[in-house]
């Protein structure tokens, strides 16, 4: 994911977490980045990350988030 995109979704991402779980969302989310720069990013990978990120959103924006990530994860390696 270029960094422009990468903008992106954190911003999309972060507008749609709880209040007060914003600094972790945000910590996960850049931690991820870091580590997707090094190809080494796995499908398990997106799946661990994506089980810690779910439960720090607002509850009727779940969905329309795991949509999102779930388009990203197809470009992944399983």
């Amino acid at each position: 994911m270029k960094q422009q995109d990468q903008e992106k979704f954190l911003q999309f991402f972060l507008e749609r977490v709880q209040e007060g779980k914003v600094e972790e969302a945000k910590a996960l989310l850049v931690q991820s980045f870091a580590d997707q720069q090094t190809d080494n990013f796995t499908h398990a990978d997106f799946e661990a990350l994506q089980a810690k990120l779910l439960p720090l959103l607002k509850e009727d924006k779940v969905e329309e988030v795991k949509q999102a990530m779930d388009h990203f994860a197809q470009g992944l390696s399983k």
